[in-house]
C-alpha cells in the first residue's frame, strides 16, 4: 500500500507540474507562431507614403501633463507630416499643468487647449474632456489620432495610419516604439517595444487576428467615439477602451510604419513606475475581465472574445521566462531523482525552448538594430531582477494614476 502510494503521490505531482508547463508552453508557442507569421508581411520594408491621396480631416490630440521638456520636440514633428496640412490639425492638451506646457506647445504651432480639474486627473479623463468638445464642434474632424507628449512622429506617421482608416477601419493603431540612449537597460526596453508593438500586432494582422490598443499612435473615428464614448480611466486606459471596443464587435487594425518614436525613461527608477503601471494595469484587468470576457464568448459563441480574453491573460515576457524555467527545474530535479515520472519535464521544457526562439525571430520580424540582440546578454539578471518584485504587480491598483518621472522632475 505504501509503495502505491508514493506512486500515485509522484504521477499527481508529475501532472501538476506537466499541466502548469503545458500552460506555460501554449504561451510561449503562440508568441512563436504570432512572429513567425510577422516574417511575412507584405508591408514590412514598403516605402513610405506621401499622403497626397488621402482627404480624411484628423485632429492630432496630444494630452499633456507638464511636459515643457518635450512637447516642442513632439509639436514640431507632427508639423514635419507628409500629410496634407489642410487636412489636420494639431491640438495639445494642457491637462492641470503647473509647468510651461502650454505656452511651449502654442510657440511651437500647435492649437492649446488648457483643462483645469485636479479631481479628475490622468490620461483617461483628459482624453473624454477632450473629445467631448472635438466632436462638438460645428464641423467635427473624420477621425482623432491620439499621441503621448513625450513622442517624435516619423514624417510619414499620419499618412501611414489614416491609409486604414481610408480603406474601411474605423480604429488603427500605430507603431508606438522607444528610442535607445546608449545604455544597456534602455537597449533592452526599446527590444521589448518592438516585439510588442511591431513583431505581435503585425504577425497578428498576417493571421487576420486585430491589433490590441498600446495608447500611443491610435487613431479613432468620428462614428465610434459617438457611439463608444470613452469611458476607460484606469492606469491601462488603452487595454480597457480596447477590451471594450472589442466586446462591441470593433476590431482594431494594425498599420506598421506609422511610427512614433518616445524618450526612454531618465532613469531605471522611472523605467521600473512604467512597468508597474502597464503590466501592473494589465494584470489587473486581466483578474477583473477575464471571467467576463470567456462567458460572453460561450454564450453569444464569439471565438474573438477567447482571443482577447487569451491576450489579456498572456504573461509578461519576463513572468513567462521565469515561470518556465522554475517549472522545468523542479521537474527536472525531481524526474532525476525518480520522484517523478520523465514526461512531467516536456511541457515546461518546450516553453523554455520556446521563449529564446520567440526573441529572436520576433527581434528578426521586427527589423531590429544590433543593439537590441546584445542587450539579450543582461536578460537573465533582469528576469531574475522582476521577478523578486512580482508582489508589486500582483497588488497594484489599475485606478491609481501613476506618472513616468521627466529629466526635470
Amino acid at each position: 500500500m505504501a509503495i502505491s502510494i508514493a506512486g500515485l503521490a509522484a504521477t499527481s505531482i508529475g501532472l501538476i507540474l506537466a499541466i502548469v508547463g503545458s500552460a506555460l508552453a501554449i504561451c510561449a508557442l503562440y508568441l512563436v507562431v504570432i512572429v513567425t507569421a510577422a516574417l511575412f508581411d507584405r508591408t514590412r520594408g514598403a516605402g513610405s507614403s506621401s499622403g497626397s491621396d488621402l482627404r480624411s480631416l484628423i485632429v492630432v490630440v496630444v494630452p499633456a501633463h507638464n511636459e515643457e521638456h518635450y512637447i516642442g520636440r513632439t509639436v514640431r514633428s507632427l508639423d514635419a507630416q507628409t500629410y496634407p496640412h489642410e487636412l489636420f490639425e494639431v491640438l495639445v492638451v494642457a491637462d492641470n499643468c503647473t509647468d510651461d506646457t502650454a505656452a511651449v506647445a502654442g510657440a511651437a504651432g500647435a492649437q492649446v487647449m488648457v483643462r483645469d480639474e485636479p479631481r479628475l486627473r490622468g490620461k483617461g479623463h483628459a482624453l473624454r474632456w477632450t473629445i467631448e468638445r472635438v466632436l462638438g464642434r460645428p464641423s467635427p474632424p473624420d477621425a482623432l489620432v491620439i499621441v503621448d507628449a513625450d513622442s517624435v512622429a516619423e514624417p510619414d506617421f499620419l499618412a501611414r495610419l489614416v491609409s486604414p482608416f481610408d480603406a474601411g477601419a474605423e480604429v488603427v493603431q500605430g507603431e508606438s516604439l522607444l528610442d535607445e540612449d546608449g545604455t544597456t537597460g534602455a537597449a533592452m526596453r526599446a527590444a521589448a517595444f518592438l516585439l510588442v508593438n511591431r513583431a505581435r500586432p503585425a504577425g497578428r494582422a498576417v493571421l487576420g487576428l486585430p491589433a490590441e490598443l498600446s495608447g500611443n499612435g491610435m487613431l479613432f473615428s468620428r462614428r465610434v467615439l459617438l457611439e463608444h464614448p470613452w469611458t476607460a480611466f484606469s492606469s491601462t486606459e488603452d487595454i480597457e477602451y480596447s477590451l471594450r471596443l472589442r466586446i462591441d464587435g470593433i476590431s482594431p487594425a494594425f498599420a506598421r510604419g506609422a511610427i512614433l518614436r518616445s524618450a526612454p525613461a531618465p532613469h531605471a527608477r522611472a523605467a521600473e513606475e512604467q512597468q508597474l503601471r502597464w503590466e501592473g494595469g494589465k494584470f489587473h484587468l486581466a483578474r477583473t475581465q477575464i471571467p467576463g470576457l470567456l462567458g460572453r464568448a460561450v454564450r453569444q459563441r464569439r471565438p474573438s472574445l477567447l482571443d482577447a480574453a487569451f491576450e489579456l491573460a498572456l504573461p509578461p515576457l519576463g513572468f513567462l521566462a521565469a515561470g518556465a524555467v522554475a517549472t522545468a527545474g523542479v521537474a527536472s530535479v525531481l524526474a532525476a531523482t525518480g520522484r517523478v515520472p520523465a514526461w512531467a519535464v516536456v511541457p515546461s521544457g518546450v516553453a523554455v525552448c520556446a521563449i529564446p526562439v520567440y526573441v529572436l525571430v520576433g527581434l528578426r520580424a521586427g527589423d531590429a538594430p544590433r543593439s537590441a540582440y546584445a542587450s539579450l546578454l543582461r536578460s537573465p539578471v533582469y528576469v531574475v531582477k522582476k521577478t523578486g518584485k512580482a508582489y508589486r504587480f500582483i497588488r497594484f491598483r489599475a485606478d491609481s494614476w501613476v506618472r513616468t518621472e521627466r529629466p526635470r522632475d
